[in-house]
């Protein structure tokens, strides 16, 4: 019983039941802006050797409202979308939308990942989730429909970027059956990709079940491990070269990310709020181990890890995880227009792995603090929160960064600087 109630207490504060009544105070940082050209962008990573950050959008918002399949859209297979990669310049806080060349398309945008090119320093290779209708659905007689057949045949692209050109190209897509619900995917490697389910059921009673159940009940959700034998040869069969195998069963699994070392791994657990640190174990298939469970006390969604390159010159290392999320979760996403939204800077209290940490809970090993939060109003829905340090020196001399905030229904990426 006390584990049910403090189970059941747990998901009162991170769903955002106790601030249905409590006014969202705006934490805003300074000059905050929306870049143009940016909406519905869900997913952003940064890549420092160009000064870049990266992110699929969508763009249009008729279209993501009439088929979107991550929040159970399918009111139109037909408007899927023609996203593409946006590409925005930190320094001038410039967006650039990419042509995509050899891809006719569609492109319903979701999580990605890049990785640099080993053969081409100034190149970049980009994954991302696309969200396709299923022809097995949809071209079948309306009356005869078989509602065992999914309604999505989500799966991955990689493109090819060149840095600082205009345009990327199609390199090839990637199914596999144990892509199901994809939301997030990581490059470990060219040839080997992670992708997390964020449902074991694609909708229905049981889908809702998963989403506000604690533990293990109704859930059922995994990491998937892809191997490519041909990752970067264009193939028209997109199951062509690929084998899959679960890496871990982790419940409601949503956004991946590379964290504080080369092997260390982030997986965010959603609706618990959770951010769960680990590392490949050396075996085959390879098997995802969680190492460290850090709980939030919101809904979560892509992390990131800050690397503060400025930590030895002024004596004050500000790295940590970023991670966004819903500050009233539990109204989505029936209030569409205006969702509360928060940032968490997740920071180690001593040195990570010390022997002062020996012992610890999770609890005191980390300090949480909250350094961005909107009504709704300026930023409507969050999933991703990057931070990209300012020049050591400018400021008058204070440690700041930009944040660049994002989400699937925002309708541009939020950017505001905030004190480290």
């Amino acid at each position: 019983m006390a584990n049910l109630l403090s189970g059941l207490a747990l998901r009162y504060r991170v769903l955002g039941a106790g601030r249905l009544l409590k006014p969202i105070q705006n934490v805003h940082g300074e000059g905050m802006q929306v870049i143009p050209d940016t909406g519905l962008t869900e997913d952003l990573h940064y890549y420092a050797p160009s000064g870049q950050l990266f992110g699929a959008s969508e763009g249009d918002d008729t279209l993501r409202s009439a088929w979107f399949p991550p929040l159970l859209i399918w009111k139109d297979p037909t408007a899927v979308g023609r996203g593409t990669i946006v590409v925005i310049d930190v320094e001038t806080l410039r967006a650039r939308r990419l042509l995509l060349r050899n891809f006719t398309g569609p492109f319903n945008t979701h999580g990605i990942d890049i990785i640099s090119d080993p053969n081409e320093p100034d190149s970049i290779f980009i994954v991302a989730v696309n969200h396709l209708p299923n022809p097995a659905y949809y071209n079948s007689p309306r009356t005869s429909k078989d509602s065992s057949i999914p309604k999505a045949r989500s799966r991955l692209e990689i493109f090819h970027h060149k840095l600082h050109s205009t345009e990327a190209t199609h390199v090839r897509s990637i199914w596999h059956p144990l892509i199901r619900t994809p939301n997030d995917v990581l490059f470990k490697s060219l040839d080997e990709i992670y992708v997390t389910n964020d449902h074991h059921h694609r909708e229905g009673p049981l889908r809702l079940l998963e989403e506000v159940s604690y533990g293990s009940v109704g859930q059922s959700t995994n990491l998937i491990h892809l191997q490519l034998t041909r990752p970067l040869s264009h193939v028209d069969d997109d199951t062509l070269g690929v084998t899959g195998s679960v890496a871990n069963i982790i419940d409601m699994n949503n956004g991946l990310g590379h964290g504080r070392t080369p092997d260390e791994i982030m997986v965010v657990r959603a609706s618990i709020g959770q951010l769960l640190l680990g590392h490949v174990d050396e075996v085959h298939p390879p098997r995802l181990k969680i190492i460290e469970t850090i709980q939030l006390p919101s809904t979560l969604d892509n992390p990131s890890y800050f690397s503060d390159p400025y930590a030895e010159v002024t004596g004050r290392d500000a790295s940590g995880y970023v991670l966004a999320g819903l500050a009233r979760a539990i109204t989505f996403p029936l209030a569409s227009e205006v969702i509360p939204v928060l940032v968490w800077l997740v920071q180690p209290n001593g040195a990570v792995g010390s022997d002062s940490w020996k012992g610890k809970k999770a609890s005191e090993k980390w300090s949480t603090r909250l350094i961005f939060q909107d009504d709704g109003r300026m930023l409507r829905t969050a999933s991703t929160a990057v931070l990209v340090a300012i020049g050591h020196g400018q400021n008058e001399g204070r440690k700041q960064a930009y944040l660049f905030v994002t989400g699937p229904l925002a309708k541009g990426v939020v950017v505001t600087k905030v004190d480290l």
